[in-house]
């Protein structure tokens, strides 16, 4: 089931998948402003034969109600939106999967509030930005070297061991990412083809306006700067069960970032997908939902 949610002010697009009495699990999309027609195109499906599942495009974010200009709009909206949502749809304790910057989303919502939030699944998430970028960088620098582009590949290396702000990073890696071309891709991917990827899309209809709209989304908490911040110092806060599932070839949830979640969250499992980069549920479709099954029903 799709709608349109009226939310705090907006309309916020939701898909519904399963039985309402089963355990309900809300995904919550990266970018910022992805949107979860990634999710919902295979494992929103897969799961759902045995729990529910709820699904949203973030505030603002594609077939969602737009950001006005006259808008005020921060992360901590999509935390509000999340749980006026859980309260609209009577789920007591619902578990939260966020992916790349939705991991970010979901660990600081199970921080604020606990008591909503049965377990939480990271899937490559970003915890801490600046260690994101840098690695972000360490697996551009070789595809520059490849083609012999001295310069960018130095660009690379200056970005990895200079003292940048967080932001600064990000503004960079969108420039330097642009420089790639095609070949970005390969930095987000390892276990299929990165065009692959790009079909789960050619049957959705969607303008020009409405990918103008998670532009907004993304360049809007930018602005606010709130998520350059680390949230690494959160993972020991949060009390319930959380499972990340990672990559072996993610260049987001780097291995520092994996080790610290390791060391200490409290209640944390870790699952390696061996042939899988920044997507594990593309790129090892049957063992994530596997993964995320055995954990949300354990």
């Amino acid at each position: 089931m799709t709608q349109l949610m009226h939310i705090r002010g907006t309309r916020i697009y939701m898909e519904q998948l399963g039985q309402e009495h089963e355990e309900a699990l809300l995904y919550l999309h990266g970018g910022p402003g992805a949107s979860c027609i990634d999710f919902t195109f295979h494992q929103a499906q897969a799961l759902s034969s045995s729990i529910r599942v709820i699904a949203i495009d973030q505030r603002g974010v594609l077939r969602s109600d737009p950001i006005l200009e006259e808008d005020a709009f921060g992360i901590q909206d999509i935390i509000e939106d999340c749980e006026e949502i859980r309260q609209i749809l009577g789920i007591e304790r619902w578990s939260v999967l966020g992916h790349s910057f939705g991991g970010y989303v979901a660990l600081m919502y199970a921080s604020q509030h606990p008591d909503s939030i049965h377990k939480v699944i990271y899937e490559a998430p970003m915890f801490d930005p600046t260690l994101s970028m840098k690695s972000l960088f360490r697996r551009a620098l070789p595809l520059f070297e490849q083609e012999n582009q001295a310069d960018q590949a130095q660009k690379c290396v200056q970005y990895i061991d200079g003292s940048f702000s967080p932001k600064e990073l990000w503004e960079a890696w969108i420039h330097i990412g642009s420089l790639l071309g095609n070949k970005r891709d390969l930095v987000y991917f390892y276990g299929i083809d990165p065009n692959g990827y790009n079909t789960i899309f050619e049957n959705i209809e969607l303008t020009e306006e409405q990918w103008g709209r998670s532009r907004t989304h993304g360049g809007r908490l930018q602005e606010e700067g709130k998520f350059f911040e680390s949230l690494l110092p959160l993972l020991a806060q949060v009390r319930q069960p959380s499972l990340l599932l990672s990559g072996k070839y993610d260049p987001i949830c780097c291995e520092e970032q994996t080790r610290v979640f390791r060391d200490v969250t409290p209640n944390g499992k870790i699952v390696i997908f061996e042939n899988s980069g920044h997507f594990p549920r593309i790129e090892e479709p049957d063992q994530y939902t596997d993964e995320v099954l055995k954990f949300i029903l354990a």
